[in-house]
This record gives structure tokens, sequence and C-alpha cells, in this order.
């Protein structure tokens, strides 16, 4: 089977192969990472929709208009 780091290496090639907007593929990018960081912290709730808040907010003002 392969190991945790094979799977994350294997997801992030797949967003690199199939995605076509850089946005998106930035914005699936940092929630997964964030949802590592999760796994291995444990935050509150709140703490948790707030940072996905402010990871959107933070890409989507890098989109051009």
């Amino acid at each position: 089977m392969a190991d945790e780091l094979d799977i994350n290496q294997l997801i992030l090639e797949t967003i690199d192969e199939r995605c076509r907007d850089p946005f998106v593929k930035k914005l699936i990018k940092k929630s997964l990472q964030y949802e590592i960081d999760i796994w291995n912290r444990n935050p509150r709730k709140n703490d948790i929709e707030s940072q996905y808040q402010m990871i959107i907010e933070k890409i989507v003002r890098e989109i051009p208009e």
C-alpha cells in the first residue's frame, strides 16, 4: 500500500494535470494543505471555518477582474 506521502504526491500531480484554472488549482491545494493541518492539530470548528474563509478571500482577491 502507498504511504501518505505517495498519496499526497498523487493528489497534487492529478490537480496539476487536470485543473486548468490557476486560481482554482491554488484554492484546492491550499484547502488540502489546511486539511492536513486540521488532522494534526484538531482546532475548534470556529477556527476551521474562519481559516477557510481567509483562504478563499485571499485567493479571490488575486483573481483579476
